[in-house]
This record gives C-alpha cells, sequence and structure tokens, in this order.
C-alpha cells in the first residue's frame, strides 16, 4: 500500500500515540500523521515531543504523564475538543525495569503496573464511546516478554502480559 492510498483512508481519522517522543511511539506517531491522520503525540517530557511534531504538521503534542489522576480522560478529551472525534487509540508508553525477585521493590512494582497496565486500561475506558461512535481501533503495545519468562524481570513481564489480556473478551 502506497503512502498517497493509504492517506485517502487515514484523511480525517484522530489518533492518540503515548510514548510519543521517541522510539516506536514517534515512529508510529508519525506514520499515522503521513497517512493522514491527525495524531495527539503524549508523553512526559515535552522537548522529545516537540522533536516528533517538528516532523509531520498534522502531529500535535501534549505534554502529560498519563499515571497522573485523570491525565487519561484529559487525554482523550484533548483530542476530541481539538478535532471533534477519536479513532484510534495507541497505548505505548510503557516502561522497564529488571530487578531480581530478591530486590523486589514496592514502589518499582507499582510504578510499572501504573504506567504498564493502568493508563492504558484508563485510557481505554475514556476513550471507549468515541471509539464507538466511528468503529475505532485500540492498539496496546506489549513485547516478547508478555509471552516469555525474562531474566530479572518478571515484575515487568507480569506487566506486558497484563497488556496482552487487555484486548481478550473485550466487547464493544
Amino acid at each position: 500500500m502506497t503512502v498517497n492510498s493509504t492517506s485517502r483512508t487515514m484523511s480525517g481519522h484522530v489518533a492518540i500515540v503515548t510514548g510519543a517522543g521517541s522510539g516506536i511511539g514517534r515512529a508510529t506517531a508519525v506514520a499515522f500523521a503521513e497517512a493522514g491522520a491527525h495524531v495527539l503525540g503524549v508523553g512526559r517530557r515535552e522537548e522529545p515531543l516537540k522533536e516528533t511534531a517538528a516532523m509531520n504538521s498534522n502531529i500535535e503534542v501534549l505534554a502529560v504523564d498519563v499515571c497522573d489522576d485523570g491525565a487519561p480522560a484529559d487525554v482523550v478529551r484533548t483530542a476530541v475538543r481539538r478535532w471533534g472525534r477519536l479513532d484510534h487509540l495507541i497505548n505505548n508508553a510503557g516502561a522497564t525495569a529488571v530487578m531480581p525477585l530478591v530486590e523486589t521493590d514496592k514502589q518499582t512494582v507499582l510504578n510499572l503496573l501504573a504506567l504498564n497496565v493502568v493508563a492504558p486500561s484508563l485510557l481505554a475506558h475514556a476513550a471507549l464511546p468515541h471509539l464507538r461512535k466511528t468503529s475505532g481501533t485500540i492498539i496496546n503495545l506489549s513485547s516478547t516478554y508478555g509471552h516469555r519468562p525474562m531474566a530479572g524481570g518478571a515484575h515487568y513481564a507480569a506487566t506486558k502480559a497484563a497488556v496482552e489480556q487487555l484486548g481478550t473478551g473485550t466487547r464493544r
């Protein structure tokens, strides 16, 4: 599929991409924008987000920690207010922690769960009414460690397994 044929398909669509300041999130935001979608790139660090936005005029950014109280609803509200709809939610933001079980730290485990499981769940919850109107999509990015062991990374792997389960059994 060429960019031109894709842009006709994505023209007018609205996408939220978390973790848009670097890596897969940045590449996803740019790909959606190049395909004609309006993109709200979300992340904690404003400068990397601005670098992402500079790559395509269809990208606007919102610097926010998606783990903060009320942030998931604010993210969705920002996109819907700006463009009047929501078609795609890409839950990409995440963190890794290598922490052998003997060194388990409560706050690290809670932080992993908050970013890798709770935030995508609450973003999906906030987005769902809008996505139903547009027959939209939710894409939750995981890791190979969501379905295979990671030495010293049991807690990280557990969060990614949870992410993989978020879409199972979901009813529209």
